[in-house]
């Protein structure tokens, strides 16, 4: 009888005239035999070139042969069969101990060791299959960024992933066995109350559900974060059912630039109706004043009704005073940015905070050195903190509290987290409606003036949010903070106006990026997605181009339409292979070092003007 498929088998077998026989057994059906030892420390030097190892329990050695079957499993992950004549029910429960893939009774005939053999070659492949499939669900799962959390039908966690530790801050080791609700504890944002173990309403349903907005998960320390998910139920092929899987993923950065965007929106709508309401007011008071000023012409300068009179002049100067802060609120501010730090800002309003205070509000800044500097107009923010502080100090009783701060934070912007300066001013005071703080008409007499902070913020790029806390109140202003290492590259001398770079990308997220990131670095930065727009692009701008930077492989086209336009055009080319010349910069790269590579081509083009005729040749091939 031969064998369906020949494997490579060690034979382990301490009884010289049993092992041959056992090898010319394995050779007749067409196996090849790679070796016969006799003992335990034989078998797991041979193992590693065996496809299968035929094992009798019974070998010469202080080790026998189930201790050698655990070694051979353990290193070289070879399956084992064993052979023996013993066959009692001790011999038996330590074989099993061993993992073995078979166990053949002596004496052998060709047609069950042939089998045995078979047998389990394939069920040592499906193992592996089995192996390589859940380290592959493994890695999957601990990769994914989203929350997993699988349970049983009881609510008993089974396993959860690296992202479920860190939302809910249990271990997996002590999370294994809890109860669901209790190590993902979900609430309702607007009530508080706690939701509960999501799972029977998949499993009463029978599909997955998704998990409404408006949930925070609370984490073991304490910490909260918006989250959203869905909860499915688990079946066999057989609709029984296993479990359930939680997915869960953190939406708090989409949620605070949601918050951001409706009280943005909110803001500037009522800045415009306040601006068309001025314009109609200010007509309406202008004819109120001068009829007042007729009548008192007319009645006299002794006329009773003077007193009367100057009263409505007055009530008018006032309202023409309200009119124009409407007014103010839809028009865009005219600013004149510079380099400055939240820090000197607040030194020199020192005296001013003091002012303020006016000695019934105890006032503390603290500043952080890391806070950085920003681009803005230092009379606008000094004006944004003034009113904050101003609208704060009203606010505390006296006696009360009040601390301004300031430092490096990040928040999300355009989908991505973005570096801000931070001013947070904390008092001792509760806000009766914190959504509306901002609203012209919401906070009374200082309604207008939160406003206006809002729309200095905004008109920065940056944003104003308030929130309660455990001391009462916070506002804080967050405005884009300008990186050190930008500051370092300078656009070079001669430049009044900031030079100009063409940047040619496929992709919109790295275009937004790479375009705040330049502007922030004082160059005017100009997108493109591809070869054809931009030298649509380079042929419509009016002013200069300085430098292009685009694919080696777009390159030689882009400068051969664009240098009859701007002959001085410098290229930096994005290459895949080792840099052969500063022209050119390797994949991948960080944002810092294509800033570095463009100030150096940049302030060597200022230094050592390149020849007209030089430009103009045609560039070498890659």
């Amino acid at each position: 009888m031969q064998a369906a498929n020949a494997y490579k088998v060690l034979v382990v077998e301490d009884e010289g005239l049993i092992a041959h026989d056992i090898a010319s057994r394995l050779e007749a059906l067409g196996h090849h035999v790679v070796a016969t030892v006799g003992t335990a420390d034989e078998a797991v030097q041979h193992a590693a070139a065996a496809d299968l190892v035929l094992m009798d329990i019974r070998i010469d050695g202080q080790r026998d042969g189930i201790a050698a079957a655990q070694d051979v499993r353990a290193i070289h992950h070879v399956p084992v069969v064993f052979l023996t004549g013993h066959a009692d029910r001790a011999t038996l429960e330590r074989a099993k101990a061993a993992a073995p893939f078979g166990y053949i009774t002596k004496p052998l005939g060709p047609a069950s060791l042939n089998t045995s053999i078979e047998i389990a070659i394939y069920k040592h492949r499906m193992e592996r299959q089995l192996e390589e499939q859940e380290a592959w669900h493994r890695t999957t799962l601990a990769s994914v960024a989203e929350a997993i959390v699988v349970a049983d039908p009881f609510g008993r966690i089974r396993t959860l992933n690296r992202a479920a530790e860190s939302y809910s801050g249990w271990p997996a080791a002590n999370a294994i066995g809890q109860q669901l609700e209790t190590v993902v504890r979900l609430v309702e944002e607007d009530s508080g109350d706690d939701l509960g173990d999501p799972a029977p309403l998949a499993i009463l349903s029978g599909m997955p559900v998704p998990l409404d907005r408006g949930l925070r998960l609370i984490a073991r320390g304490g910490r909260e974060m918006a989250v959203e998910g869905t909860v499915a139920p688990v079946r066999s092929s057989s609709e029984t059912l296993l479990g359930v899987v939680l997915t869960l993923r953190d939406v708090s950065a989409r949620r605070w630039e949601e918050r951001q965007l409706r009280q943005s929106h909110r803001v500037e709508a009522a800045g415009r109706l306040a601006a068309r309401i001025s314009a109609e007011y200010a007509t309406l008071l202008q004819i109120i004043r001068s009829r007042t000023g007729i009548l008192a012409r007319q009645l006299g300068d002794y006329s009773p009704a003077q007193t009367a009179l100057a009263e409505i002049r007055e009530a008018a100067l006032a309202a023409e005073q309200v009119t124009e802060k409407l007014a103010g609120l839809g028009a865009r501010q005219v600013a004149q940015p510079e380099i400055v730090s939240l820090n000197t800002i607040l030194r020199r309003m020192s005296k001013t905070i003091e002012m303020a205070a006016a000695g019934r509000v105890v006032a503390a800044v603290q500043p952080e050195p890391e806070a950085g500097r920003i681009k803005a107009d230092p009379a606008h923010i000094e004006q944004v903190i003034m009113n904050l502080l101003l609208h704060a100090c009203a606010m505390v009783p006296d006696g009360g509290r009040l601390l301004i701060q300031t430092s490096r934070t990040e928040a999300p912007q355009h989908g991505a987290l973005a570096s801000f300066a931070s001013l947070r001013i904390t008092y001792a005071a509760v806000e009766p409606d914190l959504d509306r703080l901002f609203d012209p008409a919401g906070s009374g007499q200082s309604g207008l003036a939160l406003s206006v902070a809002h729309s200095i913020a905004a008109e920065h790029g940056g944003y104003l949010t308030a929130r309660a806390v455990s001391e009462g109140t916070r506002i804080e202003l967050l405005l884009p903070r300008v990186s050190e290492e930008s500051l370092v590259f300078d656009p070079g001398p001669g430049a009044g106006q900031a030079r100009t770079i063409l940047l040619v990308d496929g992709r919109d997220r790295v275009r937004a990026q790479l375009h705040k990131f330049f502007e922030s670095a004082g160059y005017n930065l100009l997108e493109a997605s591809d070869r054809e727009e931009a030298s649509a692009l380079g042929q419509v701008h009016e002013g200069p181009l300085d430098l292009l930077i685009a694919d080696a492989a777009d390159r030689d086209t882009i400068l051969v339409e664009l240098h009859p336009r701007h002959p001085a055009l410098e290229c930096l080319a994005i290459v895949d292979l080792p840099e052969s010349s500063v022209q050119e910069i390797r994949r991948p790269f960080t944002q810092n070092q294509l800033l570095e590579r463009t100030a150096a081509l940049l302030q060597r083009r200022h230094t050592s003007p390149v020849p007209t005729e030089v430009l103009q040749a045609p560039l070498p091939a890659e």
